[in-house]
């Protein structure tokens, strides 16, 4: 068969762009050398979020199917974050709450300390819940359209006692640093409706990003007015996993994006005590978190 120059030069492209892709490694602490779209973006995440600029709005119930189930999974640490995936063969989807479609769970991972902030305020935690849409095959496919990804984001308040409700969790997380990154260790009983608040009536709601790189936009971005307890133990348990680099992985939060010609949308809870209708974020636990705040965690914009 002859190969001609012009095949030659293809070729050569693909197997170049390949190899580029393949080698690119990122972290944190460089967030200056992420691709372009990450730092010329004009829709990027996270972003400060407060009531007192966003423009209330009334939304539909959020729909949530098969989230009430207990569900077989895995865990691993891919370098940058502890992300779950669940063994299922139906998989849990969201819909409802202003949302353009059915969304089906990808996966969830987590970032200590948060990545979103409420007035300024970052908390000790945050998980995401990453959704495709389900005319989709996969998030990758997805990622392609504009809305085909939606996130929904919880924010953790500091608590004085662990939550048993995650004990399962902590136990595998503390095994991941006798592995490899990117080894899958199992769980075996996962409660997915623990990952998310009580009260899921209250939220904000934007467009934006993924916040790792590639950093594709048209991602539909919500984060919940109520979160979920963790204590200075459970956190420390995060933080003690390690890098691509062998070192611990102290932080693993994006700086926060402009907003630039953006709006943000709040649903106000109507549950009394609700953070978002007092204007504070979990205000119950500001003591211990502002105490956490010294320990490298919660700090201050």
């Amino acid at each position: 068969m002859v190969v001609t120059s012009a095949v030659r030069s293809f070729l050569f492209f693909v197997f170049y762009n390949a190899v580029l892709t393949t080698a690119f490694h990122w972290d944190y602490k460089h967030e200056e050398e992420w691709p372009d779209q990450c730092k010329n973006g004009k829709q990027q995440s996270p972003i400060n979020l407060s009531r007192q600029t966003a423009t209330e709005a009334i939304f539909p119930s959020f729909i949530f199917e098969y989230y009430d189930e207990i569900y077989r999974a895995e865990i691993k640490n891919n370098g940058h974050t502890a992300q779950i995936q669940l063994k299922v063969g139906v998989k849990p989807k969201v819909s409802g709450g202003g949302l353009l479609s059915t969304y089906v769970l990808d996966n969830i991972h987590f970032h200590w300390n948060s990545e979103h902030t409420i007035d300024e305020e970052r908390f000790p935690l945050e998980l995401h819940l990453v959704h495709y849409d389900s005319t989709k095959k996969s998030l990758a496919e997805a990622l392609k359209v504009k809305g085909g990804v939606t996130v929904l984001a919880v924010l953790f308040y500091l608590s004085p006692d662990s939550d048993s409700e995650f004990d399962s969790l902590f136990d595998t997380l503390e095994q991941l640093n006798k592995v490899k990154i990117n080894e899958v260790k199992p769980i075996e009983r996962l409660d997915l409706g623990d990952f998310l608040p009580r009260d899921r009536a209250g939220f904000y709601r934007y467009e934006g990003s993924l916040t790792t790189p590639n950093c594709t936009e048209g991602v539909i971005w919500t984060v919940f007015t109520n979160g979920l307890p963790i204590s200075t133990r459970q956190v420390k348990i995060f933080s003690n996993l390690k890098t691509e680099s062998g070192g611990n992985m102290i932080t693993n939060y994006r700086t926060i994006q402009e907003l630039n010609d953006r709006k943000v949308q709040v649903k106000i809870s109507p549950i009394e005590f609700s953070s978002a209708s007092r204007n504070v974020a979990f205000p119950i636990v500001l003591p211990l978190y502002i105490g956490f705040s010294i320990l490298g965690f919660g700090n201050k914009l």
